[in-house]
């Protein structure tokens, strides 16, 4: 199976490699990218080869996958920008269903983010046949939260004291989407 994807400008490739520490800790080091998920902040680059490397652990194991998001100008010779990470995780194979999180960069806009997850989501529905896909994100999100009533996702309520960050209990919104909700199509497979 194939899980490289093409979203119009957007190349949405898997797996990731190590020589994409570097561009993962340009990304992650940004704290809006992931200002709307709790997790630490990224100090050094050797944080993002961890990262790359538990994504690879897991993809393997059939647990998760981590998608890398770049958009390309056609330029052949050019480096293209990494603009998000996009990750399936949690995967219930019994259930099938699973949970979606991504970091992205400020400059994404919303439409070009709606560009990105919906032809994950494609891929996630027609492909591997999952049901259910959810999303959590920090109270206040309104960034996120908007763009997910935009997806057609459902608020299914707010888990109080979900999980312990910063010293502090943090409440999830939790959203989810049904693949009977979800008329998407197959994305383009590169």
């Amino acid at each position: 199976m194939n899980w490289n994807l093409q979203a119009g400008p957007f190349v949405i490739r898997l797996p990731v490699i190590d020589q994409d520490g570097d561009a993962l800790y340009g990304l992650l080091k940004d704290p809006d990218a992931s200002a709307h998920i709790p997790k630490p902040p990224m100090y050094a680059s050797v944080q993002s080869l961890d990262e790359l490397r538990r994504a690879s652990m897991k993809f393997k194991s059939r647990e998760g996958a981590c998608w890398l998001v770049e958009c390309h100008s056609g330029d052949v010779d050019a480096l293209a920008e990494l603009l998000a990470r996009v990750t399936l995780d949690s995967i219930n194979w019994m259930l099938n269903s699973a949970r979606l999180q991504w970091d992205v960069s400020p400059s994404v806009e919303a439409d070009e983010l709606e560009t990105i997850i919906g032809a994950i989501e494609a891929f996630c529905f027609n492909e591997l046949g999952l049901h259910r896909l959810e999303v959590a994100l920090l109270p206040g999100s309104t960034r996120h939260e908007a763009f997910l009533d935009q997806l057609g996702y459902q608020y299914e309520g707010c888990l109080p004291a979900q999980l312990e960050f910063d010293e502090q209990w943090r409440d999830l919104n939790l959203y989810a989407r049904l693949a009977t909700d979800a008329m998407v199509e197959a994305p383009t497979p590169l």
